[in-house]
């Protein structure tokens, strides 16, 4: 007889190497406990029986998980570090170890905020062949904005689907999360064991606590009505539970991005119908279309993220279908009764995909009317600048004009000026030629000369014309000598 291994041994003989790189497990791990993790313990555990008995208790430290020992819940204070998962190093330690987490999905844990997929395993844990499957389902919550804890993130932030996205009109912040959830399933024994990790912000505790008050709902009714039910012994209506809360907090969510979205078309709408009142804002135009790109983002990643939720509900069908539908204990009635369940899940999910796709059209239909817009502008800016152009080009031919119209009268101030000047150095050359002869004549005629005999005769003429000749002579020298001067000056200072 074979030795009956521990948990633990289970648990590192469940790792898959062929699929799970255990370095990159571990780095990740490393900084998921840092990260993710939080200094206490909080795990909310519900232990349900076929009978219709259940069991309700917080499991908060990590001998509370070994031992599955149970408390009362109690109404405890918001942590500090409340955007953590409440749960300890040492006790998440446990409960992966307890109930043999595959290492997949640990990785997975590690990585929330990146895009995952999903996991189907078959295992043998003491001789009971077990089927486990695990994946994340995308969330987006609305709240108000005051759950923003940053108003700065609604800037260049917005265009990054994995933030939150900010609807102004609607006093809406659309904020994005994830649930883990792993399950397991032993047909032979009808145990199912589920465990769910909801990284929602700790300040929504209102969304977050909803699937856990519908469990404990749903265990209620049944208890209630004492009837069987496929979905209770197989543990689907846990999925279920999850799956229809997260498809509604979608619709929700899509809901207000269409107000918005109303609400932007209405603005655009308006600034066309005054048309002819003026030029709408830059500013405005602007932010519009920033925020319609935001949008535009955040639906693309919506789409995705709803497409996966789809597969999700899929793969459950084909999960629970893969179990039961060779034989065991579920009646080929209650595996179609299951089904239903999930395919009434399955419509909600493709009615907000619909959703989610006939708002993206509508996005780019508000994006052609903002084109539109910025192009009414640019065109009345056109003709505006086209008019301007055209004042501008009159006065520049008007400018011209006047410009021929000095030319011409410089030409002719030139032309007078250059008589002037022809005939004041005339003017100044007949000066030259009569002036020292006047002179010394006047000089010969003053009194103590012309009482003078000597010179009163009109043969001493010659005086006049010694003096006056060579007198004439150094006149032009002296001019040619001074006029050589100035045109040498002129030139030096020229060249400098």
């Amino acid at each position: 007889m074979s030795k009956e291994k521990s948990p633990h041994e289970v648990y590192k003989e469940s790792q898959a190497p062929e699929l799970e790189h255990a370095h990159s497990i571990s780095q990740s791990f490393d900084s998921f406990q840092s990260s993710q993790l939080s200094r206490t313990t909080r795990v909310n555990y519900i232990s349900g029986q076929v009978d219709g008995e259940f069991k309700e208790a917080v499991l908060e430290s990590r001998a509370d998980i070994k031992r599955l020992h149970l408390f009362g819940d109690s109404n405890s204070t918001i942590p500090d570090d409340f955007e953590k998962l409440r749960i300890s190093v040492l006790s998440f330690d446990a409960l992966a170890t307890g109930i043999c987490l595959p290492p997949a999905f640990i990785f997975a844990l590690t990585r929330h905020y990146l895009p995952t997929g999903r996991g189907i395993r078959q295992s043998e844990i003491q001789c009971s062949k077990l089927y486990d499957i695990w994946y994340f389902l995308p969330v987006r919550v609305q709240m108000g904005i005051q759950y923003g804890s940053d108003s700065g993130q609604r800037g260049t932030a917005q265009m990054n689907p994995f933030h939150k996205l900010h609807l102004p009109d609607v006093g809406i912040d659309i904020f994005r999360s994830c649930v883990g959830i792993f399950a397991r399933v032993d047909p032979s024994s009808n145990k199912v064991t589920v465990a769910s990790f909801d990284f929602m912000h700790g300040k929504w505790p209102k969304v977050a606590l909803e699937p856990k008050a519908r469990i404990i709902e749903v265990m209620e009714h049944r208890k209630k009505i004492g009837a069987s039910d496929a979905k209770f012994s197989t543990g689907a209506f846990v999925h279920l539970v999850y799956l229809s809360s997260t498809s509604r907090w979608w619709t929700n969510s899509l809901n207000s991005v269409n107000e918005q979205l109303i609400a932007y078309e209405i603005t655009l709408q308006s600034e066309l119908d005054a048309v002819g009142v003026g030029l709408t804002p830059e500013v405005t135009l602007t932010k519009l279309n920033r925020a319609l790109h935001s949008i535009a983002a955040h639906l693309h990643r919506y789409i995705s993220e709803l497409n996966s939720l789809k597969a999700i509900t899929n793969d459950l069908i084909k999960f629970y279908a893969s179990i039961y539908s060779n034989g065991g204990s579920l009646s080929d009635e209650d595996l179609a009764q299951l089904t239903l369940g999930f395919e009434q899940v399955l419509s909600q999910v493709e009615a907000s995909l619909d959703f989610a796709l006939e708002l993206e059209k509508k996005t780019k239909n508000i994006l052609d009317l903002l084109f539109n817009r910025m192009q009414i502008n640019s065109d009345r800016l056109l003709v505006a600048n086209g008019k301007a152009m055209q004042e501008i080009l009159v006065a520049m031919q008007n400018d011209a004009n006047l410009g021929r119209k000095i030319a011409d009268a410089s030409h002719q101030l030139a032309l007078e000026m250059k008589r002037d000047s022809i005939a004041m150095r005339t003017i100044a050359i007949i000066t030259m030629v009569f002036l020292p002869g006047a002179t010394f004549a006047a000089v010969f005629s003053m009194p103590f000369f012309s009482e003078e005999a000597w010179f009163g005769h009109i043969n001493r003429l010659w005086v006049w014309v010694v003096c006056t000749l060579p007198s004439t002579v150094a006149c032009f020298i002296f001019y040619k000598l001074w006029r050589k001067k100035s045109l040498h000056l002129l030139r030096v200072e020229k060249d400098r």
